[in-house]
């Protein structure tokens, strides 16, 4: 159990979200709410870009 745990605990998909997460924290002074609006508006940029690719692909009317 013990090696299961670490394994997946030290997979890349796990550590750098979290890395990523606590520069974050440092660079605005551990403020929970300027983290809070950091990660949405990162999130809703992601979601953003993704619909906009899947559009882009299954359209096939890509404008760079």
């Amino acid at each position: 159990m013990r090696a299961l745990i670490e394994r997946q605990l030290y997979h890349p998909s796990v550590v750098l979200p979290m890395v990523e997460l606590m520069q974050m924290m440092v660079a605005q002074d551990f403020s929970l709410s300027q983290v809070g609006l950091l990660v949405a508006t990162r999130g809703a940029r992601a979601a953003l870009q993704r619909s906009r690719a899947l559009i882009c692909a299954t359209t096939h009317h890509c404008h760079a």
